[in-house]
């Protein structure tokens, strides 16, 4: 089965919703994401991310349903859940 033969759901919004993933390239959900902000580990999930944008590389444009970098949407949601700190 390939990457484009699963169905995933598609939620990108900052929301109550933790269904689906916030990246998609590395397969980060935002339940894991989630749960990093509230155990304060969310920075290892952000250098993750980083670091695998460096190497191997990431193909948001055709692995996001929103065709652009999940950063800003993993940094979004960072922040929502903080209280709007970063």
């Amino acid at each position: 089965m390939g990457c484009c033969d699963k169905k995933q759901i598609v939620n990108n919004k900052v929301s109550g919703d933790l269904d689906g993933l916030i990246c998609y390239c590395f397969n980060h959900s935002k339940q894991s994401l989630f749960d990093a902000i509230h155990s304060n580990n969310e920075q290892e999930i952000v250098n993750d991310i980083k670091k695998k944008m460096k190497d191997p590389g990431c193909f948001c444009e055709t692995s996001n349903p929103s065709g652009k970098c999940c950063m800003a949407d993993v940094m979004g949601f960072i922040k929502h859940h903080k209280g709007g700190s970063l």
